[in-house]
C-alpha cells in the first residue's frame, strides 16, 4: 500500500509539474502569435488542424485508453506485457499507415487552399504512428512521456520566437509545433528495451485487439464531432476570422483543463487494476475523491476565468480579440463539465469496460452539437459554436452521471458540489466588484484579481469543509 501511495504521489507530482509548464508555454506564445499571425491565420491553422484530426482519430483508434488498460492488467509480467505491446502497436502502425495514405489522397483530390499548411499537418499523422505513450501510462511510469514532451515543447517555443516573426510565417509555426510533438513521441522508443522483450506474434493475435479497440474508437469519433467539428464548420459556414476567435477562446479554456485531464491519466491504470481485482470499495472511494477534487478545481478555474476575462483577454490576445471575452465567459462552464465527464470516463466507465455507456453519452452530445452548429454558426459565428459545444458537453455529462449514480451513491457529492458552486459565484462577484475600483495598469490589475480570487475561494472552501465536516484534505493526504 505504501508503494501504491508513493507511485500515485510521484505520478501526480510529475503531472502537476508538466501541467504547470504546459500552461506556462501557451501563456508565453499565444499573446505573441495572436499579434504576429492574426485571427485569420490562426483560423487557417485551426481549420487545417481540424481536418487532419479526423485522420489521426482513425490512426489511433481507441489505442490510448485501450492500450493503457491492456498493459495495466499485465504490467507485472514482462512476457505478457511485451506480447501485448507488440500486438497493440502493430495494429496502431497499420491503422496509422492507412490514415497517412488516405490523407495524401485528400491533399491531392480535395485540398485547394492553404496547401502548404495542410501538407505540414501530415506530421501529426506520423506522430500517431510513433506514439507509444499509452505503454508508459499502462506501467504507471509517466516520467519518460512527461520529460520528453516538456523538453521538446520548450525547444519548440524557443524556436517559434526566433523564426515566426511575420504575418506570413504560419507555415513555420505549423512545422515547429508539430515537429516538437513528433520528436517527443520518437524519443519514447529509447527507453522501451528496459521494459519489454522481443516476442513472436501472429496476424490473428494482432486483430484480436481490433474489436475492443473499435468499441473505444466509436465514442471518440462522436466526441470529435463537438471537439473538432466546431472548427471545421466555422471554416465552412462562417469565415477564418470567426474560426480564429473560437480557436483562441477554446485554447484559453483548454489550457487549465489539461490539469484536470492529467489527473484522469494518472488514475486510469490504478483504477483498472483495482476493479480487475474486484476491490470495488477502495476503487469507489478513490473515484468519489477524484470527482470532488476535479469539481473543486474545475469550479475555481471556470468562475475565475469568467471573472477576469474582461481584463485578461485584451491583455493576453490583444485588442483585436475583444470578441473572445464573451466567448470565453460562455465557454467557461465546460471546464467543470469536461473535467467531471473525463473523470467518469477514465476512472469508472473505461476501467469497468462500460464502453457502451461512454459511447451513448458522446453520441448524444455529438448529435446535439451537430444540430446546433448547423442552426447557429451561419447566424452567430463563433458564439454559435460555443453555445453548441456547451450544450453538447452538458448532454454527455448528464447521461454519464445518471448511469454512475445507479451504482455509486452520489448524494453527498452533489450536496458538496452545490456549495462549491456558491463559493465560485461569490468569488466571481467579488472579483468583478473589486475590478470596478482598481485603476491600475492592465497586467497589474489582472494579477490582483487572480490573487483576490484564489484567497477568496480557498477561504470559502475551508469554511465549507469546517461546517460540513468534510475530510477532503485528510483524504488527499491519505491518497498521496
Amino acid at each position: 500500500m505504501n508503494e501504491t501511495k508513493h507511485s500515485v504521489k510521484r505520478s501526480i507530482g510529475l503531472q502537476t509539474l508538466y501541467q504547470i509548464i504546459s500552461i506556462s508555454l501557451p501563456l508565453l506564445t499565444t499573446p505573441y502569435l495572436s499579434r504576429v499571425l492574426g485571427a485569420e491565420n490562426l483560423g487557417v491553422f485551426s481549420y487545417t488542424s481540424s481536418i487532419v484530426a479526423y485522420f489521426s482519430l482513425f490512426a489511433m483508434l481507441g489505442t490510448i485508453n485501450y492500450g493503457t488498460r491492456s498493459i495495466a492488467l499485465v504490467s507485472k509480467n514482462r512476457n505478457e506485457r511485451s506480447k501485448i505491446f507488440f500486438e497493440v502497436f502493430s495494429l496502431q502502425f497499420l491503422t496509422s499507415l492507412i490514415a497517412i495514405i488516405a490523407y495524401c489522397w485528400y491533399l491531392v483530390s480535395f485540398c485547394t487552399e492553404n496547401q502548404l499548411v495542410a501538407l505540414l499537418q501530415m506530421i501529426t499523422l506520423v506522430s500517431c504512428l510513433t506514439d507509444i505513450s499509452w505503454f508508459y501510462f499502462g506501467i504507471e511510469n509517466f516520467k519518460p512521456t512527461i520529460l520528453c514532451s516538456m523538453i521538446f515543447r520548450i525547444i519548440s517555443v524557443g524556436l517559434i520566437f526566433v523564426f515566426v516573426r511575420e504575418h506570413n510565417d504560419l507555415w513555420k509555426y505549423t512545422a515547429l509545433v508539430l515537429s516538437g510533438t513528433l520528436l517527443s513521441t520518437l524519443s519514447l522508443w529509447i527507453f522501451v528495451p528496459r521494459y519489454i522483450s522481443l516476442q513472436r506474434i501472429s496476424i490473428k493475435s494482432i486483430f484480436l485487439h481490433f474489436k475492443p479497440n473499435i468499441i473505444l474508437f466509436i465514442p471518440l469519433v462522436a466526441m470529435s464531432v463537438y471537439h473538432t467539428m466546431d472548427k471545421t464548420m466555422l471554416g465552412l459556414l462562417s469565415n477564418f476570422e470567426q474560426s480564429g476567435f473560437y480557436y483562441n477562446a477554446d485554447k484559453l479554456i483548454n489550457i487549465p483543463i489539461s490539469i484536470l485531464n492529467g489527473i484522469g491519466t494518472v488514475m486510469l491504470p490504478r483504477m483498472s487494476m483495482l476493479y480487475s481485482k474486484e476491490n470495488h470499495e477502495e476503487a469507489n472511494n478513490v473515484f468519489l475523491f477524484s470527482m470532488e477534487m476535479i469539481t473543486i478545481l474545475g469550479i475555481a478555474m471556470a468562475f475565475g476565468i469568467a471573472a477576469i476575462s474582461p481584463e485578461f483577454v485584451p491583455l493576453f490576445f490583444g485588442i483585436d480579440f475583444t470578441e473572445c471575452i464573451e466567448l470565453t465567459v460562455v465557454l467557461a462552464p465546460t471546464l467543470i463539465i469536461k473535467g467531471i465527464s473525463n473523470t467518469c470516463r477514465t476512472q469508472y466507465l473505461v476501467p469497468l469496460k462500460k464502453e457502451k455507456v461512454f459511447t451513448k453519452s458522446v453520441i448524444g452530445g455529438a448529435v446535439v452539437n451537430l444540430f446546433l452548429n448547423i442552426l447557429l454558426i451561419p447566424r452567430y459565428g463563433a458564439m454559435g459554436a460555443v453555445v453548441a459545444t456547451l450544450f453538447a458537453e452538458l448532454v454527455s455529462w448528464v447521461y454519464q452521471i445518471l448511469f454512475v449514480r445507479k451504482h455509486i451513491i452520489l448524494k453527498s457529492y452533489f450536496l458538496s458540489s452545490i456549495l462549491y458552486v456558491l463559493a465560485g459565484i461569490v468569488m466571481c462577484l467579488l472579483i468583478r466588484f473589486c475590478a470596478g475600483y482598481l485603476v491600475l495598469p492592465l497586467i497589474l490589475k489582472v494579477v490582483i484579481e487572480i490573487c483576490i480570487g484564489v484567497v477568496c475561494y480557498i477561504i470559502l472552501c475551508l469554511i465549507i469543509w469546517k461546517i460540513t465536516g468534510n475530510l477532503f484534505i485528510k483524504s488527499f493526504m491519505n491518497l498521496v
